[in-house]
């Protein structure tokens, strides 16, 4: 709830910082960031989480299961990495690359999510949906999984489908999502 647009750190792919700041940078957050902005044109914005609901279901062998309708729409744009530790080898750089791809989304195994985007929307929106379908997971799974059901492979193919002409809905989104940070957190944007 502290953070605020003043608390980044501008820095280049070398990892210098290039804006005058009392912060500094987090090295692990700095090696799983410049790899993706380094290999991707697209990822203008990058958005790397640490929610328990995200580490759960990242620590869980399965990843990502058809239990909801979000997990549905996402579960084919997940990428996975598996875990090498603090993310402070920048040899681990080329692995975590090679296995996002083309994907937006990724779920770093026993660490967190991750979110990939052209723009601040796209990015907020993936990962919104990738929490809340791991939270849902979360929830589902709480009774154990012999109980859960999962959805049928032709909704789940069907959903997938009809999954790819939502992509206006982070345009949509966005500007809630900016008025309740405005509500919430006055001078976040400061």
């Amino acid at each position: 709830e502290e953070m605020t647009a003043s608390c980044l750190v501008k820095v280049d792919l070398d990892g210098n910082i290039v804006q005058e700041t009392e912060n500094f940078i987090n090295p692990a957050g700095f090696t799983i960031h410049s790899a993706i902005h380094g290999a991707r044109e697209d990822a203008h914005f990058v958005i790397h989480l640490h929610t328990v609901a995200g580490v759960g279901v990242a620590a869980q062998q399965e990843g990502l299961l058809p239990i909801g309708q979000n997990a549905c729409l996402l579960q084919h744009q997940v990428a996975y990495h598996g875990y090498e530790g603090l993310a402070l080898n920048h040899d681990e750089r080329e692995r975590l690359v090679a296995d996002l791809g083309d994907k937006p989304l990724m779920l770093l195994r026993n660490h967190g999510t991750l979110a990939v985007g052209q723009t601040a929307a796209q990015a907020w929106i993936g990962i919104f949906f990738l929490e809340r379908a791991c939270a849902q997971q979360v929830a589902a799974l709480s009774g154990g999984r012999e109980h859960v059901l999962f959805a049928p492979d032709a909704a789940q193919a069907e959903t997938k489908e009809q999954g790819r002409g939502i992509g206006f809905i982070s345009a949509l989104a966005w500007p809630g999502a900016l008025r309740m940070l405005d509500r919430k957190s006055p001078g976040y944007d400061t």
